[in-house]
């Protein structure tokens, strides 16, 4: 099967779903969750924000705008900026996560306070 032959996303569809989903992007997920369930969910939401960045790095530097009745419906500079962001922050997250479950593993094998 060659590359991008799975059904891509439009476009239109990836920038409402991004202006819906915006506020959620940058924020953390729940701690109340298990470590490892928060580390698949830090993955999965990573993978979705690369494929994100990519297609707003080729609109914004192609010539796919679209505007309605002078509103933008379509990725932005400020967008890419707020993805690179959402990655950056879903990164630290995810390093947090992973530090936690090391300890939990660290503290139920008896070493404690091993300063990782």
């Amino acid at each position: 099967m060659a590359k991008g032959s799975a059904h891509p996303v439009p476009l239109e569809t990836s920038y409402e779903l991004y202006k819906e989903l915006v506020e959620e992007l940058m924020a953390p997920i729940e701690t109340s969750m298990d470590a490892h369930v928060r580390y698949e969910l830090y993955l999965s939401k990573l993978v979705y924000l690369e494929n994100l960045l990519e297609q707003c790095f080729r609109t914004v530097n192609g010539s796919k705008s679209a505007t309605m009745n002078g509103i933008e419906h379509s990725f932005t500079a400020d967008d890419l900026n707020t993805i690179r962001r959402a990655i950056t922050s879903t990164h630290s997250h995810l390093r947090e996560t992973i530090l936690e479950a090391l300890e939990q593993q660290l503290s139920q094998i008896g070493l404690r306070n091993v300063g990782i």
